[in-house]
């Protein structure tokens, strides 16, 4: 491909840190596009074998000598060094990820435009969601220089979407993980329940750390006493999941160990899927351990630790059971019942939604043929 005259080049933006959840947004975008070759920078050092498809080039951006300069460069305001995306002659910018608009305490909106959004070409935001935020800067700020310019935006939640449906390039879907295709996976029900965790004090809050924690090891607890097999999932090492898994199984005898199973994804998403594929129940504290149990017919119970999660299960009208990181005292295991733990929602409709995030830019790219 590398060789065609008339190649379609497309330099991709996305949270390429071993997450399972952002992982998947760049495999779906590269598997609809074969014909075209997306370039992207990780912030981890990926195996060739990750990402099977070959229209996709990662390139390692953070040794050394870059974290340096662009840390100098970020407390100057300046754009990050001279990179391939600067350079090269591609078609357009495409930012695909979920919870792309953070805001922080240290907010500088000069500093903040400068070394994230400084675009010089055309630009499409997909499958994310706004916030939290906490300041009108914050959203104006994004709203006048970021979201109005770009060529398409397509929220993945209506509470996102309302803030800027005042403007005519703005969209609204499911979340893109719906619109996978996930054909090839066999789906059973064993006597199992996969838990996804996080580590509060890189997620949330560390004020919600023990008490969160505790939550869980009560949940393998009642699981167990229902003879049910447990996995902890870990869906990115970088960010604690592990970390969370080895503190919380140290707390268990070695018989209650015994029915205790541990999964990290270190970047085998078929892997992944697999190990959701053939449960029963997930318990998701991860986002898209959510979606996937949804797109795999599987009972869930969210865990929720931004209104993200609850944002977009709130559009699906789900009515299953969601308990909340920030309201420990509300989050009671004993007011599990029976049908909870079968409670699901058919999802046809955000299958079908979940692909118009990518309308514009089968446009784009059908038009450059």
């Amino acid at each position: 491909m590398r060789g065609s005259i008339n190649l379609k080049k497309i330099f991709l933006k996305g949270y390429l840190i071993k997450n399972l959840g952002d992982d998947l947004f760049i495999k779906i975008i590269s598997e609809r596009y074969p014909q075209v070759v997306f370039d992207a920078y990780s912030l981890k050092k990926y195996n060739k074998n990750i990402f099977k498809q070959k229209n996709l080039n990662l390139y390692f951006f953070e040794n050394f000598i870059t974290k340096v300069i662009n840390m100098l460069f970020f407390k100057m305001g300046i754009k990050k060094s001279i990179t391939r995306e600067m350079k090269n002659d591609y078609l357009a910018t495409v930012i695909i990820g979920g919870s792309l608009f953070i805001e922080t305490e240290k907010f500088n909106s000069s500093k903040y435009l400068n070394y994230n959004y400084k675009f010089i070409r055309p630009y499409y935001i997909l499958g994310s969601n706004f916030g939290p935020y906490f300041t009108q800067e914050y959203l104006e700020v994004n709203k006048e220089n970021i979201i109005k310019k770009a060529e398409d935006v397509c929220f993945r939640d209506n509470s996102s979407y309302i803030l800027f449906n005042d403007l005519n390039n703005v969209r609204i879907a499911s979340d893109v993980v719906f619109s996978m295709d996930l054909s090839h996976i066999k789906i059973t029900e064993e006597d199992k329940v996969v838990i996804s965790v996080i580590d509060c004090c890189r997620k949330v809050n560390p004020k919600y750390k023990i008490g969160y924690e505790n939550k869980i090891i009560e949940l393998i607890k009642y699981f167990i006493k229902k003879d049910y097999n447990i996995t902890l999932m870990s869906f990115c090492k970088s960010e604690g999941d592990e970390e969370v898994i080895e503190r919380i199984i140290k707390k268990f005898n070695n018989q209650q160990k015994n029915k205790i199973k541990k999964h990290f994804y270190r970047g085998d998403i078929n892997e992944a899927i697999n190990e959701l594929a053939c449960s029963k129940i997930i318990i998701g504290t991860r986002f898209h351990a959510n979606i996937l149990g949804l797109k795999l017919n599987k009972t869930i119970i969210p865990i929720a630790y931004s209104d993200k999660t609850i944002n977009v299960l709130k559009d699906m009208n789900f009515k299953g059971k969601i308990f909340d990181i920030r309201k420990l005292e509300d989050f009671n295991i004993t007011k599990i019942t029976d049908q909870d733990l079968s409670y699901k929602i058919e999802i046809k409709e955000q299958v079908e939604s979940a692909n118009q995030h990518f309308y514009k830019l089968d446009k784009l790219l059908k038009e450059t043929d």
